[in-house]
């Protein structure tokens, strides 16, 4: 069984950093060695995420289309000098707002075999 944190630092933290390092590299034109210091991984990690062998979860990108859009904006001030401190406020805001969802719930018992019926996460009616 996994925690929920740990869905997040499984799926959802290596899809966003996959995500990330795609549009520095596409769209801004950064090499795999300067996306991977902005993003403070390694430059094998970039290599992974862009020949898409690992990181990117297609299920995760259909459950949460707003990853697609975090991505794009936050890839565009990371081109523009964002500091690695502001990148990890605001995934880490992002990924709490992803959590807190019935979205993430469902994913999560996917993932983990929890019982469907489990309303730890939710004792009362979730956000959609």
């Amino acid at each position: 069984m996994l925690q929920p944190s740990e869905v997040t630092a499984a799926k959802l933290l290596p899809t966003i950093r996959a995500r990330l390092a795609q549009e520095l590299l596409q769209v801004h034109g950064l090499t795999q060695v300067r996306v991977a210091r902005a993003l403070g991984i390694t430059q094998a990690a970039v290599s992974h995420y862009n020949t898409k062998s690992r990181g990117l979860d297609q299920d995760l990108m259909r459950r949460f289309p707003e990853i697609e859009r975090f991505c794009v904006d936050l890839g565009e001030k990371i081109a523009g000098g964002l500091s690695q401190s502001g990148q990890i406020a605001r995934i880490d805001e992002f990924c709490e707002s992803l959590e807190h969802t019935v979205r993430f719930c469902e994913y999560h018992k996917k993932v983990s075999d929890i019982d469907p019926s489990c309303t730890i996460c939710f004792p009362t009616p979730p956000k959609p």
